[in-house]
């Protein structure tokens, strides 16, 4: 991983399929299917740069790009792309790698380890935030996202008291999408913030 072409994207380190498929020990087949069964949750600018037309051929001549020169279209995936990718792979591998590519790869620092800038400073914070927010979310601990079964566990009542029907028309209501986070007993199970418990459920501790 330490020879790893360093690819920017209006200033920002990026990743391509191949360079993804390679670090998390798959291929880039794997990598295209998981985006596409999950394409919902990936958000352009978020988690992915898509490059086409004249702005394709800039980044296939300035850069070595391994990728076939026939390609109409080029999937460049940002830090938060790369965690989407690691949780859908789900292996040691793919997880280790992602720290360390968090570590030594997205986050550009000076000679001494620290951010280049201020405002690559406050950057590195936000993002470490929205990491731990994440994962916290992913582990049910969240203080922002609740699953039925952990709001169950916490009031001690039986799960089926809540109806997730309600809470996901609440959500629509007030703007909150459902979340998923991954369950040992049930694969994955949804979760809904805070507010929507609260405009539905309001008499519930979370």
């Amino acid at each position: 991983m330490n020879n790893l072409q360093v690819i920017e994207y209006r200033g920002k380190r990026v990743l391509t399929s191949q360079q993804l498929a390679e670090v998390y020990g798959t291929d880039s087949k794997t990598i295209s299917y998981n985006f596409n069964y999950n394409r919902s949750r990936y958000i352009e600018g978020k988690h992915f740069i898509c490059l086409t037309g004249d702005e394709l051929k800039r980044y296939k001549t300035n850069l070595e790009i391994h990728e076939s020169s026939r390609i109409n279209k080029l999937y460049l995936w940002t830090e938060k792309g790369a965690f989407m990718h690691a949780k859908s792979l789900n292996t040691d591998t793919a997880w280790e790698v992602y720290d360390r590519l968090v570590d030594s790869y997205f986050q550009k620092k000076n000679d001494d380890g620290t951010p280049v800038t201020y405002r690559d400073a406050i950057a590195q914070l936000l993002e470490s935030l929205d990491r731990e927010e994440e994962l916290k979310r992913q582990l049910d601990v969240s203080k922002d996202w609740y699953s039925i079964k952990r709001v169950a566990a916490l009031n001690g009542v039986n799960w089926k008291t809540f109806k997730w029907r309600k809470l996901k028309a609440a959500g629509e209501r007030l703007g909150y999408e459902v979340k998923k986070v991954f369950d040992a007993n049930y694969g994955e199970v949804n979760t809904y913030h805070k507010n929507v418990w609260a405009a539905v459920y309001p008499d519930y501790e979370l």
